[in-house]
């Protein structure tokens, strides 16, 4: 008698512990941390630093179960303020004053998060999600100038669909890997020190 008593209230727990854990349509926040080895290439020098989000879709894609339901994954807030902070911190420790960019400046970095999509598959026994990143650079130092697209994969399996936090995670670190290889290329940081 006293087994059956338990047992309902632990279906009860277990059924509404399955509810909470249900998928809803996530809106991720963007805010890169940006690692760099500190170095003093930039020398002091100032530079103009723009960083724009350019996608035309505020929607990454969809995660879920193709067989029962599916949830959109969007980025509805602009990252550009927060990529902006990273990346001045991040030109600070390698020697560079990064201000608002103006026309009228000499050395110029224009940062355009061009394109992040993410695929979530299921396969037999696991969820394969990959998120793809786009990020460009426009550097500019006079009259001469270099443009680099950075594209970056990355990717998670796990026997669920990913949470918000995991997708917010899978974002986050695409365009962290994508802005420090940006501040690791050679010839950028070189046109930029000149």
């Amino acid at each position: 008698m006293k087994t059956r008593l338990w047992l309902v209230p632990a279906v009860f727990g277990m059924a509404v512990a399955i509810q909470g854990c249900a998928l809803k349509p996530q809106n991720l926040r963007i805010d890169p941390p940006v690692k760099v080895n500190e170095s003093a290439v930039g020398d002091g020098r100032i530079i103009g630093l723009e960083v724009s989000d350019t996608r035309t879709d505020r929607k990454l894609g969809e995660v879920g179960d193709p067989n029962t339901k599916m949830v959109d994954v969007s980025v509805e807030e602009d990252p550009s303020a927060a990529v902006y902070a990273r990346l001045q911190e991040a030109l600070g420790k390698l020697g560079f004053s990064a201000v608002p960019y103006s026309d009228a400046m000499e050395c110029v970095l224009q940062v355009e998060i061009r394109s992040l999509e993410l695929k979530s598959v299921k396969t037999a026994f696991t969820f394969e999600t990959e998120l793809r990143a786009e990020v460009g650079a426009h550097a500019r130092n006079g009259l001469e100038y270099y443009d680099h697209q950075f594209n970056v994969r990355t990717r998670k399996d796990g026997a669920a669909p990913p949470f918000e936090k995991d997708s917010t995670l899978l974002v986050n670190t695409a365009i962290s890997q994508a802005l420090e290889d940006m501040l690791a290329d050679e010839q950028l940081l070189d046109l930029l020190a000149k």
